[in-house]
């Protein structure tokens, strides 16, 4: 099915809202579950009165991308959002859940609850939020999605599980297991920006640590220890060390570029080919970082590695 029939079919079809006036629809993205962050986010969902009546296990395609964004009005021009969300949902499954309200309020509170618990956008978060404190990389991987009314849990529900949505949930009972076994059989993720970017640069400066020289290898030595590799200049002067006779070398772009929004966004295809040739290849979880953090700013959360506040830092090469 092309995104032009999803959404000719959207337009036509009519949505079930009653189900979501008592009930709510969240998709918990895959990075909640690479990093089994789902317990941690559910424990803070039942404190608000919510708890899962049903759950699914779903792949999100490109197609449902695209139509969830026409349901929220975010634009379907929004190139770079669509690169961000591809590499979010490449990272693996999502778990769209039915939340029940054990609590009785009214849909427009219900769902201005779930809005305070959801958290904002990252990197400005609300303290006691989901998003605050069990964390996010950037506003793309960021745990969950909720809806925001009952028509749009019908129409997102739909767009994820199809026409038939309320047919597609398991038992909420069942969830436990399912958890239980990925948590079991997974490694745990736990790397933000600052530590993949970090690690990259250090792969990066290993595979160029000939081409340094003294300087520029004392200088990635004092960076290490400090856990500063990922600051925002750090790849840049690290860069201008090299010895003349390897300043044309193909990492060396790699090594000074920020994966932030503060440069116009790379490829990471097209890096990764550059990576591999010399033994720097990223992981899926590494690329997804990197690419999603070049489009929306990154939460900051490694101690002195380079939060706003120690930005202006002296790195010093003496």
């Amino acid at each position: 099915m092309t995104i032009e029939d999803e959404r000719a079919g959207q337009e036509g079809q009519s949505f079930d809202e009653s189900v979501w006036q008592t009930h709510a629809f969240c998709l918990i993205s895959p990075d909640s579950l690479r990093e089994q962050r789902v317990g941690a986010i559910l424990d803070h969902l039942a404190v608000a009165g919510f708890k899962p009546a049903g759950w699914r296990e779903v792949r999100v395609t490109a197609q449902q991308i695209d139509a969830i964004a026409e349901i929220q009005n975010v634009g379907a021009g929004s190139t770079f959002r669509y690169r961000a969300l591809d590499a979010l949902f490449s990272l693996g499954p999502s778990v769209a859940l039915r939340l029940r309200d054990e609590v009785s309020r009214s849909a427009a509170e219900r769902y201005a609850v779930l809005h305070e618990i959801k958290g904002g956008t990252p990197p400005r978060t609300r303290p006691g939020s989901i998003r605050h404190e069990v964390g996010s990389v950037n506003a793309i991987l960021s745990l969950l999605h909720l809806s925001d009314s009952p028509a749009n849990a019908a129409r997102e529900s739909a767009a994820i599980l199809g026409p038939e949505p309320l047919t597609a949930f398991h038992d909420g009972g069942t969830l436990d297991g399912y958890l239980s076994v990925l948590a079991r059989t997974q490694p745990e993720e736990s790397r933000d920006h600052v530590a993949v970017l970090g690690a990259l640069r250090g792969r990066i400066v290993s595979a160029l640590w000939t081409e340094l020289g003294d300087e520029g290898r004392a200088f990635a030595e004092r960076l290490t220890a400090r856990g500063e590799l990922a600051r925002p200049d750090a790849g840049r002067r690290l860069a201008d060390l090299v010895r003349p006779e390897a300043a044309g070398h193909p990492l060396l772009a790699v090594l000074a570029h920020p994966f932030d929004p503060s440069a116009a966004p790379w490829d990471l295809s097209e890096v990764d080919l550059v990576l591999r040739r010399y033994g720097c290849a990223c992981d899926s979880w590494e690329t997804a970082v990197l690419t999603t953090s070049q489009y929306f700013e990154p939460v900051l959360t490694t101690k002195g590695a380079h939060g706003h506040a120690d930005r202006d830092h002296d790195l010093g090469t003496d």
